[in-house]
């Protein structure tokens, strides 16, 4: 009799760890199938942002002398995502720029009527200017890739010496 008690606590037993098994194994290959259908659902969120930037000096009579600057930020990601993360694009990037050393030394426009001018005027744009620049020039970018025919986009702002040159240009990319 205690054999037969003793086998039968043992079945009971394997059969519980079963049990337990199988109804956790049940909730997770259930909370994967939900898992990978809300990821099916959201679209890769995922955005790429590199920067290239370039300047050179002049170095006459013992001085120097910042000479040309220019820097281009290249945006990846999908269309969906550009829109749904463009205010931290802008403040990724206004963020950045704000602390190049050249950010003090970007002029509105080149002119030569300026010298004649009796007192010369300022011809350096304030920070404020630049990042609203920054910021019309990337959500027009990001609209614009919105009309294109494809899912990815590539975003790429040129920012030089002169703030009326600036530039963000959109370009489809495959996939």
């Amino acid at each position: 009799m205690m054999k037969n008690l003793s086998n039968t606590l043992i079945i009971l037993s394997a059969l519980s760890i079963l049990t337990i098994s199988s109804v956790s194994l049940m909730g997770i290959v259930e909370s994967y199938a939900q898992t990978s259908e809300l990821q099916s659902k959201l679209p890769a969120s995922t955005i790429h942002i590199t920067k290239d930037a370039s300047n050179s000096y002049v170095l006459s009579s013992g001085s120097s002398q910042i000479g040309t600057f220019d820097t281009t930020y290249t945006i990846l990601g999908s269309i969906t995502s550009l829109k749904q993360s463009t205010d931290l694009i802008i403040s990724t990037i206004i963020k950045d720029f704000d602390k190049s050393p050249f950010i003090g030394y970007i002029i509105a426009h080149k002119s030569k009527s300026d010298t004649k001018l009796p007192t010369l005027a300022n011809p350096f744009v304030d920070k404020s200017t630049i990042n609203e620049k920054i910021k019309n020039e990337i959500q027009s970018s990001i609209s614009s890739a919105q009309k294109l025919k494809t899912s990815q986009a590539e975003i790429k702002c040129t920012f030089g010496m002169e703030i009326n040159d600036w530039k963000c240009s959109t370009h489809s990319l495959l996939g």
